[in-house]
C-alpha cells in the first residue's frame, strides 16, 4: 500500500524494472529479518530471533556476521559499502567482515539525535535538520561514496547497501512533507479492527476494538509513516541520477525491499508487526538492472533469504552450500529471454520450476516448551539445564573439564581437550622467577605460591622453558603497602604455641561459660557490621565510614592469603633446555600450579586446609556482595524519593562563584580545584550525559507508575504527547495500548502456486490456524476444522522439516496436490528432502 505514495520510485524500478508481487520475509521483525538478508539463513539457522537476544551478540559477530554475503564479495574484488540502519542491537564497537565502507547507525532508528559508527569512528548528531537528519545523511554518504569509486577505482566493481531508517519509528519527517497526508485512510482494510476473534490465536481472542483515541492514533500514524517515505522516494531519484550521470547505470543492478511489513489497527492491534498475516510477512521487491525485464510482473516467490546467494551469483561467486536462499539471479534472466523472443506478457514464465512453499518464522522458545517439547529425556534435561547456566561455555576456558554446544535445537556436552587431565604444556609462574617472569612447564602438582599456599613443599625448576613477560605481580607490594599504613598491625605477628596454651587456660579459670570471647581477625568485620546498622543514607560521612571499613574487612581477608615471609629472591630467567627438579602442572597466567603427584600425608592435610579456608573466604564474599547489593539497590530508591529536595538544598547551599567546583556523587558532594579536573574532561562528561538519560528514562517509567497498562502475558506500551519531538504533534494524552504476547512465537508454511494459495500456522501454544487465501484474502476465519485430519497432519510433517533444514537443497519445497481427482483444495508437500527423508524411512 506504501508504494501507491512513492511516484519517483514507481516510475524508476516499477515501470523500469520487474516487480515480484510475491515477495516475503522469513521473519517480520527488524533483526531476524536483516539477519537472515544478510547471511543467506533463515532464523532458526542464525539464531537471531528477536530484536534483543542474540542480535548482534558476540556469537552472532564470530560465527554468522563474518559470513554476509558482503565477505565474499570483498574477497571477490568488490568495494563494499554499508550506509543506514544496521542491527537493533548493533554498539558500534567494531567494523563487520567484509566491509571496506561503513557508516552505520548505532542501536535502533533514529531521525535526529543519534550515533553513526564511521569506519569504526562514532560520531554523534543533534537536531538540526539541515545537518542531521538522518535519511538525508544516508544519501549524501551514499552518493560520495559513488563519485569516489568512480574516481579513484574506475575499474573496480562495487557493492552498496542503502538502509533508510523510514518508515520506522520515531517517525520523524522532513519539514517540507508534514503537510501530506492527513486524511488518507488506505491503512483501513477489511480486517481493520475486526476484533475480537475467537478463532484465532490467544492475543487476538483477548484483544477487542479499538478505541476512540486508538484510531486516532492509527490514523495519525499511517499519516507520519507515509511523510517519511517521502525522503526515500527522493533519495531513489537522486541515486538513480547520479547513476546515469557517472555512465553506470546500464551496468548496476537495483534492488529495492523491506525487512518486514506492519499493522495498522488490523484485528483490532494499534500498531506492529510480528504477525503471521499477509500485512506482516509481505514485502515490496523491485529489480532493475541489465537482462532485467522492464514493467514485469513476475509470479515466482522470493524471500529475504534469496537476495545473498542472489547477490553473489551476480558477481559470478560461488554460491555457499550452508545458504538456505537460492538466487533469482535465473528467474530474471529467463523472464527476459522470454519478452526479448516476442513474447510481451506482463508475467513471463518460467522453464524451470521454483519453490512456490516456504518457512514463516518468529519468536524464542520459551524454557517451558524446551522442557515439555524437546526435551524428551532426563539426561537431555539435565543437559539443557546444566548448559543454561553459563558454567561450561564454548571454546573451552582454561581449566575447564566440558563444553557445551548447540547444534539449533539442542545442548550437547563433550571433554575439554586443553582440560589439565589432557594437557602436557601449559603457561605459569615459577616461584623461583624474576617478577615479570611467566615460563612455560610440564605438568602435575599444586603450588599456589603467588597466594601464599604452597601445597607441594618445594621450588619447582621448568623443563622445557620458553620465557615469556607479563606484569608484575602485586602480592608482595600490596603486603608492603598495608604493612606500611599500620592499619592492621604486623601481619606476621602471631602468638607463639606457650602464650596461646596460657590464653586458653586463663580463660577457662577466669571467664565464664556465657562468654564469647573475641579475637581481633574478626575486628574489621564487627565494625563493618556496627557501621550498618542503623545506618543513614543521608550523612555521607556515615556511608564513607562504612564502605571504607567494608573494604578493610576484604581486604584484610585478603591478606590472609599472602605469603608470610619476605618476596623470594629473584632469579636469572630460565632458558630453553634447563632440567626440571620436579615436574608441575599450572592453571591460567601462572596463578596456579599442582606440585607433585606423589605428595606426602601431611602436605595433602594442609591442601585440604587450605582449600577449607578459601571456601570459607568465597562464601564471606559472597554474602559481603549480596549485603552491598541490597544497599546499593536502597540507595537507588532513596535518591529518586528526594531527588527533588536534594536538588533544592543543593542550590541553597551552592558557594559563591569561584570558591570551587562541584558534581553530585552518589556517595556525597567532592570539592574541586577545575572544571576540567572535576569533570575528568571527556569521559566525565560523558558519564554526566549517562547519568541524565537514566534519570529521564525513570520519569519517563515514573509517568505510568500507576497506571493498568500492564496485563498478564502481554507485551504493553504508553505513549503520551512526549512522544513525538516533530509536527504533526500528538495532543490528545496517553493511553495504553498492547501490541503482542509472551506467547505468540510460531511457524508457518505459506505455499502459493496456480491451484493453492495457503497459509498453515502451528502456535508454541498448540494453537492452529488455517487460511485460505484465495477464498479469505484478509484472513477474517480460521479455516483449520475444514481440513481433512491427513492433511493437517502431513501439513505437520512438512512444516517440522522445514523448521529442521539447512541449506537450499533441503528448504526448497513444492506442494503437490493429492487425492480426489479434480480436488484442489488439499495436497502434501514434496521435496528433494523429502523424498530422500522417505527413501530412508522404508528402508
Amino acid at each position: 500500500g506504501s508504494m501507491g505514495f512513492m511516484p519517483k520510485t514507481m516510475s524508476i524500478l516499477g515501470q523500469g524494472g520487474a516487480h515480484f508481487p510475491h515477495a516475503y520475509v522469513s521473519t517480520p521483525m527488524c533483526c531476524p529479518s536483516r539477519s537472515s538478508l544478510l547471511t543467506g539463513l533463515y532464523a532458526h539457522n542464525h539464531q537471531v530471533h528477536t530484536n534483543n537476544d542474540n542480535c548482534s551478540s558476540p556469537q552472532w559477530q564470530q560465527e554468522f556476521e563474518s559470513r554476509s554475503f558482503a565477505t565474499y564479495l570483498s574477497s571477490a574484488g568488490y568495494r563494499t559499502a554499508y550506509f543506514g540502519k544496521y542491527l537493533n542491537e548493533y554498539n558500534g564497537n567494531h567494523i563487520p567482515t567484509g566491509w571496506r565502507e561503513w557508516a552505520a547507525l548505532v542501536r535502533n532508528s533514529r531521525f535526529y539525535n543519534y550515533t553513526v559508527s564511521v569506519n569504526g569512528h562514532k560520531r554523534k548528531h543533534g537536531e538540526d535538520y539541515a545537518r542531521d537528519y538522518y535519511p538525508d545523511l544516508v544519501a549524501n554518504e551514499s552518493l560520495a561514496f559513488l563519485r569516489q569509486s568512480k574516481q579513484l577505482f574506475p575499474t573496480r566493481p562495487v557493492m552498496m547497501v542503502v538502509s533508510f531508517p523510514s518508515p520506522h519509528g520515531p517517525e520523524d519527517s522532513a519539514p517540507q512533507y508534514q503537510h501530506l497526508f492527513h486524511n488518507v485512510t488506505t491503512h483501513r482494510t477489511p480486517s481493520w479492527n475486526h476484533a475480537p476473534n475467537q478463532d484465532k490465536q490467544w492475543l487476538l481472542r483477548y484483544t477487542g476494538q479499538m478505541e476512540p483515541i486508538h484510531i486516532r492514533f492509527t490514523d495519525m500514524l499511517h499519516t507520519k509513516r507515509l511523510q517519511t517515505l517521502q525522503t526515500v522516494d527522493d533519495a531513489v531519484e537522486r541515486l538513480y541520477k547520479e547513476l546515469v550521470s557517472l555512465g553506470e547505470l546500464d551496468d548496476t543492478y537495483i534492488f529495492y525491499t523491506s525487512d518486514h511489513g506492519y499493522h495498522l489497527g488490523q484485528f483490532g492491534l494499534v500498531k506492529g508487526k510480528s504477525m503471521p498475516f499477509e500485512f506482516d510477512i509481505r514485502v515490496p521487491f523491485f529489480v532493475r538492472g541489465p537482462k532485467v525485464p522492464r514493467a514485469a510482473r513476475i509470479k515466482e516467490i522470493v524471500l529475504n533469504i534469496d537476495l545473498a546467494p542472489t547477490f553473489l551469483d551476480i558477481a559470478g561467486v560461488e554460491i555457499p552450500d550452508h545458504m538456505d536462499g537460492k538466487s533469482i539471479f535465473p528467474i530474471l534472466t529467463d523472464a527476459f529471454a522470454s519478452t526479448a523472443t516476442g513474447n510481451n506478457q506482463i508475467e513471463p514464465k518460467r522453464k524451470k520450476s521454483w519453490r512456490d512453499t516456504f518457512l514463516i518464522e518468529r519468536g524464542k522458545v520459551t524454557k517451558e516448551y524446551l522442557f515439555e517439547g524437546l526435551h524428551k529425556s532426563t539426561r537431555e534435561r539435565n543437559i539443557h539445564v546444566k548448559c543454561s547456566s553459563g558454567r561450561h561455555p564454548s571454546p573451552c576456558l582454561a581449566n575447564q573439564k566440558w563444553e557445551c554446544i548447540h547444534d539449533g535445537e539442542r545442548w550437547h556436552m563433550r571433554r575439554c581437550k586443553l582440560h589439565p587431565r589432557h594437557r602436557k604444556d601449559c603457561v605459569c609462574s615459577d616461584n623461583g622467577a624474576d617478577s615479570g617472569t611467566v615460563v612455560l612447564e610440564s605438568s602435575s602438582g599444586l603450588d599456589l605460591g603467588g597466594s601464599g599456599l604452597d601445597v607441594a613443599g618445594s621450588e619447582h625448576a621448568p623443563s622445557k622453558t620458553v620465557v615469556f613477560k607479563k606484569p608484575r605481580p602485586v602480592a608482595h607490594s600490596m603486603l608492603a603497602a598495608v604493612d606500611s599504613t599500620g592499619h592492621f598491625g604486623s601481619l606476621s605477628s602471631k602468638l607463639t604455641a606457650e602464650e596461646r596454651k596460657q590464653q586458653r587456660r586463663f580463660l577457662r579459670e577466669h571467664v565464664g561459660r556465657a562468654f564469647r570471647p573475641v579475637f581481633m581477625g574478626v575486628r574489621a568485620r564487627r565494625r563493618a557490621e556496627e557501621l550498618q546498622e542503623g545506618l543513614d543514607l543521608a550523612d555521607d560521612s556515615a556511608v564513607s565510614a562504612f564502605l571504607n571499613a567494608t573494604v578493610e574487612e576484604l581486604l584484610l581477608e585478603e591478606v590472609k592469603l599472602l605469603p608470610k615471609g619476605p618476596p623470594p629472591a629473584p632469579r636469572s630467567e630460565v632458558v630453553l633446555g634447563d632440567e626440571p627438579k620436579q615436574d608441575t602442572l599450572c592453571g591460567p597466567e601462572g596463578k596456579w600450579c599442582l606440585g607433585p603427584a606423589t605428595v606426602p600425608q601431611k602436605r595433602r592435610h594442609l591442601w585440604r586446609h587450605k582449600k577449607e579456608r578459601i571456601d570459607a573466604i568465597i562464601r564471606r564474599l559472597r554474602q559481603k556482595l549480596e549485603e552491598l547489593k541490597d544497599l546499593r539497590k536502597t540507595m537507588k530508591k532513596k535518591k529518586h524519593k528526594h531527588h527533588a529536595a536534594r536538588t533544592r538544598l543543593a542550590a541553597a547551599d551552592t558557594p559563591e562563584a569561584g570558591d570551587c567546583v562541584c558534581r553530585e556523587e552518589r556517595l556525597g558532594v567532592i570539592p574541586v580545584g577545575s572544571l576540567e579536573d572535576s569533570f575528568g574532561g571527556e569521559p566525565g562528561r560523558r558519564t554526566d550525559e549517562k547519568t541524565k538519560r537514566k534519570e529521564r528514562k525513570f520519569r519517563r517509567k515514573s509517568k505510568f507508575e500507576n497506571t493498568t497498562c500492564n496485563l498478564e502475558k502481554m507485551n504493553c506500551f504508553t505513549h503520551d504527547d512526549n512522544h513525538w519531538k516533530t509536527p504533526p504533534f500528538w495532543t490528545l494524552g496517553p493511553f495504553c495500548f498492547c501490541q503482542n504476547a509472551n506467547n505468540n512465537t510460531f511457524w508457518c508454511l505459506r505455499t502459493i502456486n496456480d491451484t493453492h494459495n495457503f497459509l498453515y500456522c502451528e502456535f508454541i501454544t498448540g494453537f492452529i490456524t488455517f487460511y485460505d487465501m484465495t477464498a479469505d484474502p484478509y484472513q477474517l476465519r480460521n479455516a483449520v476444522h475444514d481440513l481433512p485430519s491427513q492433511v493437517v497432519q502431513e501439513l505437520h510433517n512438512s512444516l517440522e522439516r522445514l523448521k529442521r533444514c539447512r541449506g537450499a537443497k533441503e528448504c526448497q519445497m513444492r506442494y503437490r496436490g493429492e487425492g480426489r481427482k479434480g480436488d484442489a483444495s488439499h495436497g502434501t508437500i514434496r521435496s528433494r528432502h523429502d523424498r530422500h527423508w522417505r527413501n530412508s524411512r522404508a528402508k
